[in-house]
């Protein structure tokens, strides 16, 4: 047995020596040093391959794991697997003890997850935990919302539209080529991070502190990472990398946009390459061992899976988890309206009484609507209907290479047949109309062409998590965007007929790479956990495609935009939100990195009537789809909108609750109440189809 308090023993470590971790992981207690024979030997084979899967990049992933299958397949019963794991290691961690803080709140329930965050705004943890709160009960912003360098923070989704990867891709040979024109200081930089890992190899580790103590990183939870001498060693050396990366920056010369789109590359090459994403992890070794090789065989399972139904990425939720229209968009309703482009479901009141002026959602084309009617507890609808708010929603046919003209003067005038459609039906002149995310952008077009006409059919604008002014800043993207990235991105969209859900998968991978790639790498492939069954993870899976027209219209308004500057003519009009003079409601999320809240703020100047700007501490998605009975929830109002949203913020005032109930009592405020209606539809738009409607199922 190992001496207490030591958390790993290996006889063939000693200190200052490097011995391959295959051999530690696979040699047996008494003959550590020698070669495997047999099956043992394709083990240690198994585990080189695995290591080549972060050095390669996802396609080569891909065809390497499927050798690693017909490698592993070698093995000729399940048992004769696990002893190529069931080695007389001396473990001596706590495998009962309190787990993680990030995943202590499901410890109980369904273990520690296992799924790491990069900070408490990552993707990962955004979806999990959509209080909007660390695992302490602590708010996940409450340090951030005044911090400067939270400006950089978040991708704006328009933005990345028009990146091209072979922009960035280019920018990086730039980058490789400027950093071999000064050998002085690649020389210099490098002979310091020898020096430094000489320090970490040679000397005790917890002795060695080459420039101080090792920063703070969810990804290595693991007591072995600091207590074991292999780990600890991999985890310093990696950070001293990194520091060494950071200082050529810092000394290079650099400055600008060159600077920017060096400390980005810098960036992804860190996350890349982290130790974590190799097999060859505590957690990954212990959790084959625990399970004698199985948690191999499952996560060649969960691998196979992917390449069959997920594009080859690694799945995020349990597919099978929900049924849409009971468990997920589970409201009952009626579809009063369909052609080649939308549904419109009108939903069931439950009031004896309801505020006579509807409310039209209007959601984006890049996923599935039922964001807003997720489930029972999480369902803005239901919110609404409850509060006597009578909801209609459009819900968008998923388009094929057939449907590649529709562009955003189709969509616009599809929100404008639906608005005909609401006013027929509840028998008013005016609705209240919300679009969310690239929603809110097919919104605020359709409602500048009913102005520019002179029809007065929108009573109030909600705009949630949506830009409409785009910012170079508002995304490091952006750093790549130029007009040949913007030309090769629409010539290639075009050339396909859309964007596919596989492309749209890799647009938000490429947001947050480690949280919604590499660490489901970690838990599913490496650890062979199962997929999460939570209902905003499978949501998030429920991918949809865009028609190339639209997909080059998005790319233009990011590019151009000619939205924000009264330059955009459509469908025959100019549009001009400052003509826009009824009532507009805006919210943003403080921790979006889709829709950066400062981005979402600036719609505040551009329309000509009064303006509500909200700001949540939650993120793109959780803003409609928490909890409402979560007591930590807050968020911030102010009467004034100053141009700049810092000071804003200086001035806001922060209040406790649900902003949607603040959302709420502003939409009644604008209307009175009567008898709920008998029926749903009327004669010319008669029931055809019960919630959630045809085109959400459609594939």
């Amino acid at each position: 047995m190992a001496p207490k308090g030591q958390a790993w023993r290996r006889r063939a470590f000693s200190e200052g020596s490097l011995v391959p971790i295959a051999t530690i992981a696979t040699g047996s207690r008494h003959h550590r040093q020698k070669t495997l024979p047999g099956r043992n030997r394709a083990g240690k084979h198994v585990a080189d391959k695995l290591f080549a899967l972060v050095l390669t990049g996802l396609e080569t992933f891909r065809e390497t794991f499927q050798h690693l299958l017909l490698e592993t397949l070698h093995v000729r019963q399940p048992h004769e697997t696990s002893k190529l794991f069931r080695r007389e290691i001396d473990f001596h961690v706590d495998l009962h003890g309190d787990p993680p803080p990030l995943c202590a709140a499901q410890h109980t329930q369904n273990g520690c997850m296992g799924r790491e965050a990069h900070d408490v705004n990552g993707t990962y943890h955004d979806l999990i935990h959509t209080t909007g709160f660390d695992m302490a009960g602590k708010s996940s912003t409450d340090a951030s919302l005044n911090d400067p360098a939270e400006r950089a923070e978040g991708v704006a989704l328009t933005g990345l539209l028009g990146a091209n990867p072979e922009a960035i891709l280019e920018n990086w040979r730039t980058f490789a080529k400027q950093a071999t024109e000064q050998p002085d200081l690649m020389f210099r930089i490098q002979q310091e991070y020898q020096t430094e890992l000489a320090t970490i190899w040679l000397l005790n580790p917890k002795e060695g502190n080459p420039e101080d103590e090792l920063p703070d990183d969810p990804r290595f939870t693991d007591p072995a990472w600091q207590d074991d001498p292999f780990f600890s060693r991999i985890r310093r050396a990696y950070v001293a990398w990194t520091r060494a990366l950071d200082r050529w920056l810092s000394q290079s010369g650099l400055e600008g946009m060159d600077r920017q789109r060096a400390a980005f590359l810098l960036e992804v090459a860190k996350e890349v390459f982290a130790p974590v994403n190799s097999p060859y992890t505590p957690e990954t070794i212990r959790r084959a061992i625990e399970t004698g090789g199985r948690s191999l065989i499952q996560g060649i399972g969960n691998f196979l899976d992917d390449q069959a139904n997920n594009h080859g990425y690694p799945a995020i939720a349990d597919r099978a988890a929900y049924t849409v229209g009971v468990d997920v968009a589970p409201t009952p309703g009626s579809v009063i309206y369909r052609d080649d482009l939308f549904e419109l479901i009108q939903y069931r009141p439950v009031t004896e009484k309801v505020h006579r002026r509807p409310m039209l959602y209007v959601f984006s084309q890049v996923n599935r609507f039922y964001l807003g009617d997720l489930t029972h507890d999480r369902s803005l609808f239901q919110q609404l209907l409850a509060q006597g708010i009578q909801v209609f929603a459009i819900s968008w046919k998923n388009p094929t290479t057939e449907n590649s003209q529709w562009s955003l003067a189709s969509y616009a005038a599809a929100v404008i047949r639906a608005i005909a459609v609401v006013r027929s039906v509840s028998k008013v002149k005016r609705v209240d109309l919300m679009g969310l995310c690239a929603g809110g952008l097919t919104a605020s077009v359709a409602a500048g062409v009913l102005q520019a006409r002179g029809k007065r059919w929108i009573k109030s604008l909600s705009l949630f998590v949506s830009i409409l002014d785009n910012q170079p800043g508002d995304s490091d993207f952006t750093l790549f965007v130029t007009d040949e990235s913007v030309a090769a991105q629409k010539a290639r969209v075009r050339s396909q007929g859309m964007m596919k859900e596989k492309d749209i998968l890799e647009m938000f991978a490429m947001l947050r790479l480690d949280e919604n790639i590499f660490s489901f790498v970690r838990s599913n492939y490496f650890r062979g956990e199962s997929p999460l069954a939570h209902p905003l993870l499978f949501w998030s899976m429920d991918y949809t495609r865009v028609p190339a027209e639209m997909q080059c219209d998005f790319i233009d308004l990011a590019h151009r935009n000619a939205l924000a500057q009264g330059e955009l003519e459509l469908m025959g009009e100019e549009i001009d939100l400052a003509t826009i003079d009824y009532p507009v409601y805006i919210m943003a999320g403080s921790t979006d990195h889709i829709t950066p809240w400062r981005g979402c703020y600036r719609s505040t100047q551009l329309f000509g009537g009064k303006v509500q700007f909200v700001l949540t501490q939650q993120n793109h998605t959780q803003t409609i789809s928490a909890k409402t009975d979560n007591p930590h929830l807050r968020f911030w109002l102010r009467s004034d909108h100053p141009q700049d949203a810092d000071e804003w913020l200086q001035g806001a005032d922060e209040r406790q609750g649900d902003w949607r109930s603040h959302w709420i009592s502003w939409l009644q405020s604008h209307s009175r109440r009567v008898e709920s209606p008998r029926r749903q539809g009327n004669k010319r738009f008669p029931v055809i189809d019960d919630a959630p409607g045809r085109y959400v199922l459609e594939r």
